[in-house]
């Protein structure tokens, strides 16, 4: 039903345009309703360019802003970054340098000992412990000169 009413409403309005059509060309005045759609013409089209317009300069200020700006500033950044994690570099390596740790008595070389003799002392399992908790096994610190007796 709704495709026969736009259809019959679309046909009434081509007649009244072209029956206006021609009484308007045997008198020198226009009617009203060729007034109206040529304004609404003039108007449309006025708009109609006005859109292209602002879509041609937001698509040249947006391929600017993306192959031109982004890339300058994104360099800027990551140079800024850099920079910032040199110098934060330099002030823990100096910190590290003045820390308690290494100024005790003993120093590095004490440190460095210790651990030499750590790694000199082995461990001995007893068991072989297989799904058992850690608590079930038995682990003996012994030095190579115990395995010599």
């Amino acid at each position: 039903m709704t495709p026969v009413v736009i259809f019959s409403i679309s046909g009434l309005a081509m007649i009244l345009l072209v029956t206006t059509k021609k009484l308007g060309e045997g008198r020198k005045k226009c009617f009203f309703i060729l007034n109206i759609i040529s304004r609404g013409d003039i108007h449309i089209r006025r708009f109609y360019h006005h859109i292209i317009y602002y879509y041609s300069v937001g698509k040249e200020q947006i391929l600017f802003l993306i192959k031109k700006q982004i890339p300058i500033h994104s360099k800027n950044a990551f140079n800024k970054l850099l920079t910032f994690l040199k110098e934060k570099k330099g002030q823990y390596i100096v910190s590290m340098r003045d820390s308690r740790l290494l100024r005790k008595q003993d120093g590095i070389s004490e440190f460095f000992k210790n651990i030499s003799e750590i790694k000199k002392e082995n461990g001995e399992i007893h068991d072989v412990c297989e799904n058992a908790s850690p608590n079930d096994c038995s682990v003996e610190l012994g030095s190579q000169d115990d395995k010599k007796e």
